[in-house]
């Protein structure tokens, strides 16, 4: 049954993967680029701390807008699934970084840290309870080409990290890896999966 909200235990599931995903792509990016400033001495780029720097508290606003916007209108099942991946998405990127540009302490503090425990906390807690509400018989719906196709696009949002520069050596191959296996798991399964979500009927 299609539910207003995330779209049942599968649109909550695929929320909570795209939030633990992301928070920890934004744990990773922040960490590697601290160390490699730290290494590169003079022939670092100038780090701006200009309130209008790009930070992924603004990609992940801009992702839950368009996450939202799908969710608001359509009643279609896997359309709301994809929609929650990327709701998920979103909003681990900005509260990772709410602590930071919100309240203004700093990105490591305990209380941005606690921030980030609690909504992971209630993201498996909706996951948890859309199951036990509805069920698990809709996860039978999915078939290896919709979870190939969600993996890909988290590994995707993984690759970014080969972005950073000057960046760490292993990250960077890190980084390449991830895109290179999001391409093709995407070339190989996402056609099935995108056909599905724009002529299905769920």
């Amino acid at each position: 049954m299609v539910r207003l909200g995330l779209g049942g235990p599968v649109g909550f599931s695929f929320a909570t993967a795209g939030f633990c995903s992301a928070v920890l792509v934004a744990r990773v990016w922040e960490y590697v680029s601290l160390e490699s400033y730290l290494r590169c001495g003079l022939s670092c780029p100038i780090r701006s701390s200009d309130v209008f720097q790009l930070h992924h508290f603004y990609y992940g606003l801009a992702m839950l807008l368009v996450a939202i916007s799908f969710l608001a209108v359509t009643k279609r099942q896997r359309v709301r699934w994809d929609a929650a991946l990327i709701f998920g998405m979103g909003a681990g990127l900005c509260v990772d970084e709410a602590g930071l540009l919100l309240l203004g302490i700093p990105y490591n503090d305990l209380l941005s840290i606690l921030l980030l425990a609690g909504f992971s906390v209630a993201m498996l807690g909706g996951t948890a309870n859309a199951a036990f509400r509805d069920g698990i018989r809709e996860f039978k719906i999915l078939d290896r080409a919709d979870i190939l196709t969600v993996l890909s696009i988290l590994l995707g949002m993984a690759g970014v990290l080969y972005l950073d520069r000057p960046l760490i050596t292993i990250v960077e191959i890190a980084g390449g890896a991830s895109w290179a296996f999001a391409v093709v798991l995407i070339t190989l399964f996402g056609k099935k999966h995108f056909l599905r979500v724009s002529a299905g009927p769920g």
